[in-house]
């Protein structure tokens, strides 16, 4: 993920816990952030070139952790090199990972790359891939606020 999508990420969510306080989730004190994405959200060339990090969990932790007004964070980072919106849902690694975590206040779901290269009439598909998720999202965590990024 590019220094300015980090940044934008960084802005939505600043922008959301300030404005959101009493309705945060929180597991075990901290506001729960989960990612779902391909290789863009797990950052598979960085964990190869540098397996010690700093990832994009702890980059989103570190920054919003620079904002002493926000609550402390827990990054749950679902990223799967090579992962699409249906095979997520088909797979059942949505409902293995995701679905059951408790406590979760945002989810930020990132596909498209792969997605493009091997949806099958993607224009039409795509979107359908995307609301279905998003309503398992909102069905399995009514409370989250669900942040959509895509390529």
């Amino acid at each position: 993920m590019s220094r300015q999508n980090i940044t934008f990420l960084i802005a939505m969510l600043t922008s959301a816990l300030l404005g959101t306080p009493s309705a945060q989730a929180e597991h075990e004190g901290k506001v729960q952030i989960v990612l779902l994405g391909d290789s863009t959200t797990e950052g598979s060339v960085p964990r190869r070139m540098v397996p010690k990090g700093p990832h994009l969990e702890d980059v989103v932790r570190g920054q919003l952790a620079t904002h002493k007004e926000l609550p402390p964070t827990n990054v749950i980072n679902l990223g799967q090199n090579g992962d699409t919106l249906r095979r997520l849902l088909d797979s059942g690694r949505y409902e293995k990972q995701a679905s059951k975590l408790p406590g979760v206040d945002f989810v930020i779901i990132r596909y498209g790359l792969n997605d493009r290269a091997r949806r099958e009439n993607f224009a039409e598909n795509f979107p359908k891939d995307y609301h279905e998720l998003i309503a398992r999202i909102k069905s399995d965590h009514p409370q989250a606020k669900i942040i959509i990024m895509t390529v």
